[in-house]
């Protein structure tokens, strides 16, 4: 998968969910104006509770929409800098958070959710984000050619002294299949590029953690 491939299918997820954030903040806000009109027009504010509850909706709503614009602002900032040799080592833990929001529209489209685990410090890693988020979005296809409706947790963390992302099934109807694809990839018997290990963590359920390493064996 090229870079402008991978960019290009996370940016079109991502403004998608924009409209429709702007969609909610655009109606809600018409919603309280309304309701303040009224309260202002009958000299009090009996409906108050439900101009708290739009209120509180624009701010989650004005949140989700910071949140992507941060996840597009660093997709192409790290597009431009692909390369770039002096380029910042890559935080997985900031990738993991924001490719998970940026895909999430993709995600609910084949009903997966995919869910990100804030560790206590940065995981950093001399890998280039592109090459994060293309085996992210591997991993994302890799699920839902098998038909989506699996529940994905994912964290960075450091395994064996390689930097990856510790990717754990957590449940869905599709669950036995989703791990039965993730074991048979051929990603994870590909000893001479970085990706897919065939490494579990030791200590948790085997059989529903996989690491994915975003280290070269080779260097």
């Amino acid at each position: 998968m090229k870079d402008v491939q991978c960019m290009g299918r996370l940016l079109a997820s991502a403004t998608h969910d924009m409209r429709n954030v702007l969609a909610v903040i655009r109606e809600s806000a018409g919603l309280a104006a309304d309701m303040i009109a009224l309260a202002a027009e009958k000299g009090g504010l009996e409906h108050g509770d439900r101009l708290a509850a739009a209120m509180r909706e624009i701010q989650q709503q004005v949140i989700h929409g910071a949140e992507l614009a941060e996840g597009m602002e660093y997709l192409a900032q790290a597009g431009v800098r692909e390369d770039d040799a002096e380029a910042a080592p890559c935080d997985l833990a900031r990738v993991t958070r924001l490719f998970c929001l940026m895909a999430a529209r993709r995600a609910r489209a084949v009903q997966m959710s995919m869910n990100w685990v804030d560790g206590d410090e940065p995981v950093w890693t001399e890998a280039s984000v592109m090459d994060v988020w293309r085996s992210l979005l591997q991993l994302f296809d890799l699920c839902a050619s098998v038909g989506g409706k699996v529940d994905l947790r994912l964290a960075a963390g450091v395994v064996r002294k390689q930097e990856g992302i510790i990717v754990e099934v957590t449940g869905g109807g599709n669950r036995d299949l989703a791990l039965s694809a993730m074991t048979g990839s051929p990603l994870l018997s590909d000893p001479l590029k970085p990706g897919w290990r065939a490494r579990l963590t030791p200590w948790r359920d085997t059989g529903q953690r996989f690491f994915l390493s975003v280290r070269d064996d080779q260097d």
